[in-house]
């Protein structure tokens, strides 16, 4: 065979067996640009509301009285969900145009597939989290809140006698009966009527306990409604 035939062949062969093995590709990734950050005075922070469903497995997120300069609010909430004794990070986020003062989302604790009408599988052995929210406004100045959340069946909140945010040191002690569920968190911004104070948090639950606070950790978190344990706690 003509010698210079022959290195072609072998050439070609090496062009075709490359060409049928696995393709690497390389994707590059555009850095989302860097905002400013800024600290929000306490007058204009957001109220956050974190409800929890009747049965637990979804939590509704409502944020209240959004200064008019925000123009988009990014959310994430993490948790850890439990899947045959395994413990599993989950996480659900978005990012929200803002056209009003007031909003909410549906924070599912689990997955939905809606081809053929909606099945659900949902997370289980959930009992705390994490929820970040970034404000940004006109000007492309951002404000970043994060608070941990616990999340709590009656049934567990009576077992214990508590719930509480251990990162904040914060407990509160009561006996709730029936079957609701219940989310507490550090708030953003002062419930209605609170100019001042160096931190609020927020007991929110999935129906109207009327379960009394037994006792708070620290004794300097005082609220001002004595009939349920439910509602802001502030801390001056």
């Amino acid at each position: 065979m003509n010698k210079q035939l022959l290195i072609g062949l072998i050439v070609a062969s090496s062009f075709a067996l490359s060409a049928c093995g696995a393709k690497k590709t390389t994707t590059t990734i555009s850095p989302t640009p860097a905002t400013k950050m800024i600290e929000m005075q306490a007058k204009d922070r957001p109220y956050i509301s974190l409800i929890p469903r009747a049965d637990g497995h979804e939590l509704k997120l409502k944020i209240d009285n959004i200064p008019s300069s925000i123009t988009q609010i990014e959310y994430e909430m993490l948790y850890s969900a439990k899947d045959n004794n395994l413990e599993i990070e989950k996480g659900v986020g978005d990012t929200i145009k803002v056209d009003n003062r007031n909003l909410f989302r549906d924070l599912l604790l689990g997955t939905a597939s809606c081809t053929n009408g909606c099945k659900y599988k949902y997370d289980e052995g959930i009992d705390s989290g994490t929820l970040s929210l970034t404000f940004i406004n006109n000007k492309g100045e951002s404000t970043v809140f994060e608070t941990p959340f616990a999340l709590k069946s009656a049934a567990d909140f009576k077992k214990d006698g508590q719930i509480a945010l251990p990162i904040e040191n914060v407990i509160i002690k009561s006996s709730p009966a029936g079957k609701d569920f219940y989310i507490l968190m550090k708030n953003f911004g002062l419930p209605q009527g609170v100019t001042e104070a160096k931190a609020a948090y927020s007991l929110f639950s999935s129906g109207t306990s009327t379960a009394k606070v037994i006792s708070t950790t620290p004794e300097a978190l005082i609220k001002n409604d004595k009939t349920t344990f439910v509602g802001d706690y502030i801390l001056k």
